[in-house]
């Protein structure tokens, strides 16, 4: 089959290439899937350049969100030959080839009649999302403020905070990509290229402040988002896309009362929170096309890959890149 694989690490364009590679055995309890659709996701960079939690080691394939047909199954695995699922991959056997070998468990049976395309742009970013604004306990009408909300992640967050009754503040750079935060269902994007987001959250708050952040930018952008919580806030960090943020002083979120929450939803949530995930997977499933609705970017081949994460890398890109390593699906 053919499938991508990083042979060392680095930028995705000089490590990763297509291979014609051998398909593994089964494992009992694993299932083989013919690959319709994967997202990309900006952990598949970090994957490339090393900095991943939990790293694999080279030669691997990235890839960590499949919608895919079930075509051989090992001994006792609990789905059926022809069944369409969703999946998400366990390193170093990612998604992006035109076969993967997946943990049956945890798989989720696709709805009946729904666009691969579509499907595959939730399982990291929307279950991520909505994640993150559970355990901010997020309630109605409060104030959620977005960073990178034309995002893949961003989008998601803004989407489920509206649906959930929340005001949302999105931050996002240029023109193009507040247009896009204001498209999604956001009261107000701010352009953190020509403004200073944390003075234009207080103005839009009236010195209230955020009662919610999420934040998969990092860097600088973690340590001045604090200074956008409103009293008893609380701020998700899920990623830093912008680079590690710096420490922060305990003392100070005590004299603020607010809160940080840690989450990062592939390396746990699937595997320690099963029923809440599957829970959340149909309430989503039920929201698709109405309030759940995917910006994708575009849809490209498996050659296409690596530019597509450089574009994702360089932020040149606006919700999700949905790859078809076989072509479109039958």
């Amino acid at each position: 089959m053919r499938q991508l694989q990083a042979a060392s690490l680095g930028a995705p364009r000089d490590v990763l290439a297509v291979v014609d590679a051998d398909d593994p055995p089964l494992a009992p309890g694993e299932a083989r899937l013919a690959c319709h659709a994967v997202g990309l996701n900006f952990l598949d960079v970090t994957m490339c350049r090393g900095g991943y939690p939990g790293q694999p080691s080279p030669p691997f394939t990235p890839g960590v969100e499949v919608v895919g047909q079930v075509v051989e199954t090992g001994p006792g695995a609990p789905v059926a030959v022809g069944q369409i699922v969703l999946a998400c991959p366990a390193m170093p056997r990612g998604a992006l080839g035109e076969r993967v070998v997946i943990d049956a468990e945890l798989t989720i049976p696709a709805p009946s009649g729904e666009d691969p395309v579509l499907l595959a742009a939730l399982p990291v970013t929307y279950q991520t999302a909505w994640f993150a604004l559970r355990r901010a306990h997020l309630a109605t009408d409060e104030t959620v403020l977005v960073h990178a909300g034309a995002g893949g992640l961003g989008v998601a967050a803004t989407q489920l905070a509206g649906a959930w009754g929340a005001r949302v503040i999105a931050t996002a750079g240029g023109e193009r990509k507040t247009s896009v935060c204001l498209a999604q269902g956001a009261v107000a994007a701010i352009d953190y290229q020509a403004d200073d987001f944390v003075r234009a959250v207080a103005e839009l708050t009236e010195g209230r402040g955020a009662d919610v952040v999420i934040d998969p930018v990092g860097g600088d952008v973690f340590a001045r988002s604090l200074d956008c919580l409103a009293f008893e806030g609380r701020i998700v960090s899920v990623g830093a896309a912008g680079g590690r943020p710096q420490a922060v002083e305990p003392l100070a979120l005590t004299a603020a009362n607010v809160t940080v929450i840690g989450l990062s939803w592939g390396s746990a949530y699937p595997y320690r929170r099963t029923a809440e995930v599957r829970a959340a997977y149909r309430e989503l499933f039920g929201m698709l096309g109405c309030q759940v609705r995917p910006v994708i970017d575009r849809v490209i081949g498996l050659a296409e890959v690596p530019g597509a994460l450089a574009d994702l890398e360089a932020r040149r890109t606006v919700g999700k890149i949905v790859v078809q390593p076989g072509g479109a699906a039958p």
